[in-house]
């Protein structure tokens, strides 16, 4: 049994054997939550892990709703059910319980693949406790007004990201972040502990410490980059989001930065939201929490070309042309 803190929840993980664990408290760990001691108070979430021989099958009344990487997703009444054929991962989350079964075969997935399954089941988890998922890397520079690069895979927002921090602008985490409606307005809190940049450019990072190589999603590979090492001190936990940046690659010499409207902003911040998104229990919350940001911040969508690439710390300058605030510049 282990104990993990992540703001002010607890999660006790209880499992069987070493290795139906290993994984899942390394995610945990990568997801931001720290290993700690029991409490007398009791965990606001469990998750039980054993391994298993036999079959394990979804209800047959269960309803599929989703399937991606391998895995489907399956809900029946207020339990929701992750499959891979073999292994179960069976979630009660308004109760905040989970329970996986997992096959011998489980091991010999991609460890990206296992990642995902347990990802998806804590990220559903959390929700009922009003947090939710964003497809995004979240900097704030040095006036305060926290950042939101938003985008799918392979569009640039780690990179963009990177660029800004060498110009000292504080990071808050790579590729996700975790949505909040706090008193002050939407809060962002980091998702991740360590960033990841793709193994085939890491040679254009010199300046970063970089530890293991794993797969990504795509069939490629991504390095893990061990920013605190580099830019100590300019980790950030949570921020209020002011600026919402949409971008995309284009195939252009320069760069441009155009507002965009409420309407178009919170259509690519659902796009950037599923699966997770479509919960019958938790979907009003999680679109009101995304109303509400659009409301908060200025919605712009960047078009980054070349120059953005070759010096991707100039998009602050791209921002003050922008927003016409000259604090945006390095």
């Amino acid at each position: 049994m282990a104990w993990y803190t992540f703001q002010e929840l607890t999660l006790d993980l209880t499992h069987v054997g070493p290795a139906c664990g290993e994984e899942v408290g390394r995610l945990l760990q990568d997801l931001s939550w720290v290993c700690t001691t029991p409490t007398v108070q009791p965990p606001t979430l469990c998750l039980a892990v054993h391994p298993h021989t036999g079959t394990r099958s979804v209800p047959a009344r269960a309803r599929p709703v989703f399937q991606a990487e391998g895995f489907c997703g399956f809900v029946l009444g207020d339990a929701f059910y992750l499959t891979d054929w073999a292994s179960l991962l069976h979630l009660q989350a308004l109760e905040g319980q989970g329970t996986a079964q997992l096959a011998p075969t489980f091991g010999a997935q991609p460890r990206v693949v296992q990642r995902n399954f347990w990802a998806f089941g804590l990220l559903k988890l959390l929700r009922p406790l009003g947090f939710y998922s964003l497809h995004a890397a979240g900097v704030v520079p040095t006036h305060g007004r926290g950042v939101l690069i938003i985008g799918p895979a392979g569009s640039g927002k780690s990179t963009l990201a990177l660029g800004l921090l060498r110009q000292g602008w504080g990071y808050l985490s790579d590729d996700a972040v975790l949505l909040r409606l706090q008193p002050e307005g939407v809060g962002a809190i980091a998702c991740r502990k360590y960033w990841y940049v793709d193994a085939g450019t890491a040679a254009r990072y010199p300046d970063l410490s970089f530890g293991e190589e794993v797969p990504d999603t795509h069939g490629g590979w991504k390095r893990r980059v061990r920013l605190e090492e580099v830019y100590p001190g300019q980790q950030v936990e949570a921020c209020l989001p002011r600026v919402l940046l949409f971008t995309r690659i284009v195939p252009a010499a320069h760069s441009t930065v155009h507002p965009l409207d409420p309407l178009r902003a919170l259509q690519h911040l659902l796009a950037q939201s599923a699966p997770q998104l479509f919960d019958r229990h938790t979907m009003a919350l999680h679109l009101e929490v995304l109303k509400r940001l659009v409301q908060q911040a200025a919605s712009y969508e960047l078009h980054a070309g070349l120059d953005l690439y070759q010096l991707p710390g100039t998009l602050g300058n791209h921002l003050a042309e922008a927003t016409g605030e000259a604090q945006w510049h390095a």
